[in-house]
Formats: structure tokens, C-alpha cells, sequence
């Protein structure tokens, strides 16, 4: 059994866990024996980080053409022939593809030995998932997930939409083109009933199904039981993980982060003062040179904000860590404040309360199925005094919390555990009705 999983960015370590989680159910419905082949947007620095799985350049990256300078051809003419470039080689491409979906064997001068790698690895691939998280969202380019999963349909391969949040969907292209992909996949799975209904909204035929997000797959039974019997003790460890932000709907993205910022900082000195905490900043974004966020730097940025006294009260780990890591290293902390959502999923399996703060929907949708939406600050509105004083109640409730919290953890592990079973059964329905 061949799989290709493409649209992955596992220098971004949530995302490494999202992958790590998938291969796990897969090989638990189709078998021990199944071959991965990973698409990733930077595979050779993948490679380093995750030694022992098969990366490949995702296709998408491989149709473009360098910039051409402009001192030879002149500004407007380097961009217009740089344009009508890549517009041939996605014609071409396009071209090869629909003929390797028919079984034919067809050469192209114009791809490259990796474009027509790729390609090969598709044709002889059982099945093509697309990898779980928010990335069919349209505060983001889509253009290049488009053009992944239309190959796969050209290419006539069984494809699966794994754990996903994803939607609203206004520009009509997008929903057009989206739809098709929907209609045409397996299976979908979302993370919430929101993003059900975004899918449901553009695609007449989509086959969709919930299931939490598969990183809850890493929770262990025995974890949960223990977390769940939280003893209220004060907090002695608290760890942060904060990022950069640009998207704030009601501000620019400069103020919108100097308000985050001062938010957070508020928290650490009320955490500090009040309980004589020590406070570490860690991310699952920090450590990688390679890509193209660091979340410690925005760390770094906060503690610069901090009183002296404080100061000594707090480190900022700068450090890659794998998911498997970063992990057990959260199991250490009384309670984490997190922005990145995987940063809090890995945190609650480790049996860890987490205090979240949403930047999109799905933060605010995975805590209201804990039972806890109440926790919930939205980066858009966050403000100093409040969430200090947010972060103080919260330190206080660790014990109910926990009792009304991990139960349900429980509950979404075993959700994510069935994903892999629900996959093959797609999968096998379709190929039964296609022959």
C-alpha cells in the first residue's frame, strides 16, 4: 500500500504531530506494511528534522519560474515572461498529468526530473491524502492547494481531506473550484460542525464526517484518568507560547500585536507577583532557521516589556523540539497559556489544563467542545488589565477545570483514534461504486 500525504509544513512542529498522528491511523486501518511518501512544502529541511520519512517537494512548489532580472530585460518585461513561463509549464504539466490519469506514458521536455518524479509517485499511489489542519481558509492563498488536489483528480486517485477546519468561502472561484474538489474526495473530515457546514456549503455531493483533530489521537488513557484528579495546588511552572499575527480584523496588525504583547506580559508579571511562578516561553514554531516563523522572537519581544524584577522569573526557550518532546516537556508545567492550537492539544495530552487564546474560530470551537469556552480570549479583543486578571482566575480553577476537561479529552482521543477505520471505509465504498 502506497500513500501519498501532501500539503504538509513540518517545520512547523504542530503540524510534524498532525503528520506523526495520520501515519499512525493509517497504518492502523491499512496495515504496518504501508509506504509513505510525504509532499512537504520544504522536504530537505524536513528531512533533517524528521530523519526515517520520505519527503518530496510538494508539485505546487515545482511550477514556478525564478524571477528574471530585470537589469536584462526590464522591469515590466522580466515580469510579463517570467508570467507567460509558468502559465506554459502549467499547461504542460496539466497535460502530462490528464495523461498519466488515462495510463499513458507521455515525456515532457519542459518538466523537470523532480516534477516528473512526483508525478510517477502519484500514479502508482493507492490513495493521496491531504494532510489535517486550517489551511483552506481565505485569509490564505489557496492556488496552490487547488492546484495539488486537481492533479490528484486528474490523475483519477482516491484523495481524502484529513482533519480539517477550514471555510467561510466568499470569492466564487474559490468556491467553485473547492467544490469540485469536495464533491469529488472520499472523504472529508472536520474538525467541527463550522467547518461541516463551510464544506456543505459549496459542494453538492461532498461525503464529510467529524472527527477531532488527530494530534488528540497522542493522548494516553492512563494520562487522562491521572489529569482528570488534579489536586487544586497553586501554580509553581507555567509555560507561554505566543506568535506573530497579521490578520486582526478590528486593527492594524501593528497595534493588534502591541495589545497582544501587553496582554501577555501583563499575565506573566500577575502570575510572577502573585504566585512567585517561573515562567517559560515555548512554541511549536521556534528553533528552525529554515522556516519562515519563530516564535520566540515575539517571546523575546514581550520579555523586553517585562520589569526588571520580573525578568529573572522568566526564560524563553529558543530550542526545536519535536512533538514527541515538546510534549513530555509540557507535562512538567502547572498550566500553559497557549496561542498555537497544537501547542494546546499536545499540552491537554500531556494532562495539562490549558488557558487558550483564539486567532481563528477553530480555537474557539475545540475549547467549547471541552466544556470550557468560557477561557476563550480572542486575539482581537485581548486587553492588558482583563486578561491578567483572566489568567489569575484561571490559576485558581485548575482543579474543577481538570475534573470537566480531561474526561472530555478522553472522548476526542477516541474520536481521532476512529479516523484511520472511517478512511478506509471511504475509501473502499468508493472504489466499490467506481469499479
Amino acid at each position: 500500500m502506497l500513500i501519498a500525504i501532501e500539503n504538509t509544513v513540518c517545520l512547523n512542529a504542530g503540524d510534524a504531530a498532525i503528520l506523526l498522528a495520520l501515519m499512525r491511523e493509517l497504518r492502523s486501518a491499512f496495515g504496518e506494511a504501508t509506504r509513505f511518501v510525504v509532499f512537504d512544502a520544504d522536504p530537505d529541511a524536513s528531512a533533517r528534522y524528521f530523519p526515517g520519512i520520505e519527503f518530496r517537494p510538494q508539485v505546487s512548489s515545482l511550477l514556478t519560474v525564478p524571477r528574471l532580472p530585470a537589469r536584462i530585460f526590464g522591469r515590466s518585461w522580466a515580469i510579463r515572461l517570467r508570467r507567460n513561463a509558468e502559465r506554459l509549464l502549467r499547461a504542460e504539466f496539466a497535460r502530462v498529468v490528464r495523461a498519466a490519469g488515462r495510463g499513458r506514458e507521455v515525456q515532457s521536455l519542459l518538466l523537470g526530473a523532480a516534477l516528473k518524479e512526483n508525478i510517477e509517485i502519484y500514479r502508482q499511489a493507492d490513495l493521496v491524502v491531504s494532510t489535517g489542519g486550517t489551511y483552506l481558509v481565505e485569509h490564505y492563498d489557496l492556488e496552490a492547494k487547488l492546484i495539488e488536489f486537481e492533479k490528484d483528480m486528474a490523475l483519477r486517485k482516491p484523495l481524502v481531506l484529513f482533519t480539517q477546519s477550514m471555510g467561510p468561502f466568499e470569492n466564487p472561484r474559490n468556491r467553485k473550484r473547492l467544490g469540485k474538489v469536495l464533491d469529488y474526495a472520499a472523504l472529508t473530515l472536520l474538525r467541527e460542525e463550522r467547518s461541516q457546514g463551510h464544506a456543505l456549503g459549496i459542494a453538492r455531493e461532498a461525503n464529510t464526517a467529524i472527527a477531532a483533530d488527530s494530534v488528540f489521537a497522542l493522548a494516553e488513557p492512563a494520562t487522562m484518568e491521572q489529569a482528570a484528579k488534579r489536586r487544586p495546588a497553586p501554580p509553581r511552572q507555567v509555560a507561554v507560547s505566543v506568535r506573530e499575527w497579521a490578520h486582526f480584523s478590528r486593527t492594524s496588525a501593528a497595534d493588534g500585536m502591541g495589545a497582544y504583547e501587553q496582554a501577555i506580559a501583563a499575565a506573566v508579571i500577575a502570575l510572577v507577583e502573585q504566585h512567585a511562578v517561573e515562567v517559560t516561553f515555548v512554541s511549536t514554531c521556534q528553533g528552525v532557521a529554515e522556516y519562515r516563523f519563530d516564535d520566540s522572537i515575539v517571546a523575546n519581544r514581550i520579555v523586553e516589556r517585562l520589569p526588571e524584577a520580573i525578568r529573572p522569573s522568566v526564560a524563553v526557550d529558543e530550542r526545536f523540539h519535536t512533538p514527541e518532546a515538546l510534549m513530555q516537556q509540557l507535562g512538567s508545567f502547572d498550566f500553559v497559556i497557549s496561542t498555537r492550537m497544537h501547542m494546546a492539544i499536545l499540552a491537554l495530552c500531556a494532562g495539562v489544563p490549558v488557558l487558550p487564546i483564539a486567532y481563528e474560530f477553530k480555537t474557539t470551537e475545540l475549547f467549547a467542545s471541552l466544556g470550557q469556552a468560557r477561557w476563550v480570549t480572542d486575539i482581537d479583543g485581548i486587553e492588558a488589565d482583563a486578561f491578567g486578571q483572566t489568567v489569575l482566575q484561571f490559576a485558581a480553577s485548575l482543579g474543577d477545570y481538570s475534573a470537566a476537561a480531561f474526561p472530555k479529552v478522553s472522548e476526542l482521543s477516541a474520536s481521532a483514534r476512529s479516523a484511520g477505520a472511517k478512511i478506509r471505509a471511504a475509501v473502499e465504498g468508493q472504489m466499490a461504486v467506481t469499479g
